[in-house]
């Protein structure tokens, strides 16, 4: 328990140790609970003419300058004018993607807005701020990710058509999640070296009488977190696998989660490790306690 604990804790330092961009690929938004934990950092600032309001200009923006955190009841922001804790009333889909509507606690007739653009691909294109009922809508730009940087990942990470399992052919695979997502949200890095192993292990004991053949199997989760200096350190966590059980989804319209495997483990407080499979079998999702991880395309 302790262990486990302490990996999710150091997951979590990792994104204030590591603060860059979100970029456009980074998450796919199909319901309003998606953004839950989310923190969006846009890479521009849009200001349109004051003559021609078609004509934009996108201007380039710091890292650190603006942050626009999502939890069920309020919107984190730092930035300038807008930094502030604002109350959540709802968060509604729109023709052009969700719309997240505040409120002062104070003062019901302050409202402002956050809309978030989607694309045709359900990703975060721009956002769109008003912070109160009398103040204009300041227009946000999520980055591309840069070419090299996408190469690099996908050669890294585990893509989305990784190859079909059953309970029979999972062990012996070892899959690297691009996306973490619990009660905050992190985008991996390739620095964190996070990764989950299925293996079977032979054990053979021998005596003077007779040899035994030993079958032992283990979901392992590995990773380089952070130690209290700051430095990076390898962590590691088994889990001894007890039995397997695979499902199917009820719902005709399931893609990603269309199959389930539901591994039972040892040392793990919620007793099962959840691995989903898409339409074609593949890994979408591994589910261990309270963390979800995506295979990088989700």
């Amino acid at each position: 328990m302790q262990k486990y604990i302490v990996i999710t804790l150091l997951l979590l330092s990792t994104i204030v140790q590591a603060q860059e961009y979100t970029y456009v690929s980074d998450r796919t938004f199909l319901a309003s609970s998606d953004f839950l934990g989310y923190t969006f950092i846009p890479a521009f600032i849009v200001y349109p003419n004051e003559y021609n309001s078609e004509d934009l200009e996108e201007v380039p923006i710091g890292v650190n300058d603006f942050s626009f955190g999502i939890t069920p009841s309020y919107l984190y922001i730092e930035g300038n004018e807008i930094e502030g804790v604002y109350s959540i009333n709802s968060i509604n889909p729109t023709n052009y993607g969700y719309i997240i509507s505040t409120i002062n606690a104070r003062n019901p007739t302050i409202q402002g807005h956050l809309k978030i653009i989607l694309d045709n691909y359900n990703k975060a294109s721009s956002l769109i701020f008003k912070m109160s009922t009398n103040t204009d809508e300041m227009i946000f730009k999520i980055a591309e990710i840069p070419e090299k940087v996408e190469q690099k990942e996908a050669a890294f990470f585990t893509n989305m058509d990784n190859p079909a399992i059953t309970t029979n052919t999972i062990w012996n695979r070892t899959y690297y999640p691009f996306f973490r997502i619990a009660e905050k949200q992190q985008r991996l890095r390739i620095e964190d070296s996070v990764k989950i192993s299925i293996t079977m292990d032979t054990i053979i004991i021998k005596n003077k009488k007779r040899e035994k053949i030993d079958i032992e199997q283990f979901i392992t989760i590995s990773y380089k977190g952070f130690d209290n200096n700051g430095n990076r350190i390898n962590y590691e966590q088994r889990y001894e696998v007890k039995g397997l059980k695979e499902r199917q989804s009820r719902d005709p319209k399931a893609i990603i989660d269309k199959y389930l495997i539901e591994a039972e483990v040892k040392g793990l407080p919620e007793k099962y490790i959840y691995f989903y499979l898409n339409e074609k079998r593949a890994v979408s999702i591994i589910e261990l306690g309270s963390n979800r991880f995506t295979i990088r395309g989700y």
